[in-house]
């Protein structure tokens, strides 16, 4: 029996498509073994939404190799996508393009002389498949859509996944519902641009209202969307509905509109305080994040403290702050006013600075009140260490059994450790939620 393991850079829909991959290649006699061991054959997912994730893409393959040098190598994903030649110049066995994903398996089974027909007699496709489980993890990633329309000149992925292209309503029931059933207690809905899904009719809202009626997760949560999506039914379906996560990410980029405009975002400054304030009025518990760019060129320093009073003054709750690096191919990589890296740093660590302080004192808010928390893995050598994230996204350390792993639980936090809210469960404690 052939060994397989897979990995993955960047975003969670990597993650999701490397579930997908390793669930349809089981049937065939392969079995998937974590990455940072020996195998038979590595499948790497990569990324080149930064440059820093162009660079984790080789280091992975590289690894690969001197862990197994007689492996076989598969290379996948957006920056096999885009940079296929400088792939192929680490000795790998196949790249396989986005456009082509759906046939990795394929690919796999004729580098070991497994005749394809085996596969197609499956009748399975990607837009078919469904996942069972997600190895390793406590939450499953859930694809509901693909690429993206929007062309903004700091981004590759665009051209690197294509157009939009949502999944079907009922495939995306079936496989949460198969989720539920393997006892996953919730669910992430991931994609490239979600806010743009569409199919059959049905927005996004209206395939959460679909999910909420026709599957029995107990959580629904919601990855990036740009500020102008967040309209004001999906406030109301947030503020109505419990098994909807109290948590947003939003894809702000900037505080500033004429970096906005430049980036060639579809939204204003005033659209973005418009939206958390929409939010945090309709729903006081809510953990609000979102995605900045430092030092983009030509950001001069009012630019910058346009978007750093624009945190300052509003409630982001937890930041992911990246400092500007050219994608190639793109507009902006061939636009003057390049900013220094010195000074890129220097505003990226002030403003992250400024969102752990922020999420510090959201936390501090939490303390003495309940929270639900979805236990996920061991922190510690003992058996009593745990810890999970909570419906609105807190990371809570818990002292309770073991046995609680991939359950929710109602705890009360009473401190906050190493950035982290502490919480204790006992275990004749009847704090277990039922599935």
């Amino acid at each position: 029996m052939p060994t397989i393991a897979f990995t993955s850079v960047g975003c969670k829909l990597n993650r999701y498509e490397i579930q997908l991959m390793s669930e349809r290649l089981a049937p065939h006699g392969f079995q998937t073994v974590p990455f940072n061991q020996p195998a038979d054959c590595y499948v790497v997912n990569t990324c080149t939404v930064t440059s820093d994730a162009d660079l984790s893409s080789r280091q992975l393959i590289r690894r690969a190799r001197r862990r197994s040098p007689q492996a076989k190598i598969v290379v996948t994903g957006c920056y096999a996508q885009l940079r296929p030649e400088a792939i192929a110049e680490l000795r790998i066995d196949r790249i396989i393009s986005n456009r082509d994903k759906d046939r990795l398996p394929e690919a796999v089974l004729s580098l070991f002389s497994i005749p394809m027909d085996m596969l197609r007699d499956q009748s399975v496709r990607d837009s078919d498949s469904i996942i069972s489980g997600m190895d390793g993890m406590t939450r499953a990633f859930v694809k509901i859509q693909d690429g993206c329309d929007e062309q903004c000149a700091f981004c590759a992925i665009w051209s690197a996944r294509g157009p939009v292209q949502s999944r079907p309503g009922s495939s995306i029931i079936r496989e949460i519902n198969a989720l539920s059933e393997n006892n996953f207690k919730e669910i992430v809905l991931t994609g490239v641009h979600i806010g743009k899904y569409s199919n059959d009719g049905f927005d996004l809202e209206g395939l959460l209202e679909r999910l909420l009626e026709e599957t029995s997760i107990e959580r629904i949560r919601l990855s990036s969307l740009n500020p102008t999506e967040i309209s004001d039914k999906m406030v109301r379906i947030l503020a109505s509905n419990s098994r909807l996560c109290p948590h947003t990410h939003l894809s702000a980029q900037s505080g500033d509109d004429e970096v906005l405009r430049v980036m060639g975002r579809r939204y204003g400054r005033d659209d973005i305080v418009d939206a958390i304030r929409r939010l945090t009025l309709a729903v006081p518990s809510i953990t609000i994040g979102a995605d900045f760019i430092v030092g983009f060129p030509g950001e001069t320093d009012r630019n910058y403290e346009n978007t750093f009073r624009l945190v300052d003054e509003n409630a982001f709750h937890h930041l992911h702050v990246f400092p500007y690096s050219d994608r190639p191919g793109t507009m902006a990589e061939f636009m003057g006013d390049k900013i220094p890296h010195e000074i890129k740093e220097h505003r990226a660590e002030r403003l992250r600075r400024l969102g752990r302080d922020k999420k510090m004192k959201h936390m501090a808010r939490f303390i003495g009140l309940p929270l639900h928390v979805l236990v996920e893995k061991r922190v510690a050598a003992t058996e009593t260490s745990l810890t999970g994230l909570s419906e609105n996204y807190l990371r809570v350390n818990i002292s309770g059994p073991a046995m609680l792993k991939g359950s929710i639980v109602k705890v009360i936090p009473e401190n906050i450790i190493d950035g982290k809210l502490t919480a204790i469960v006992k275990i004749n404690a009847s704090y277990a939620k039922s599935s």
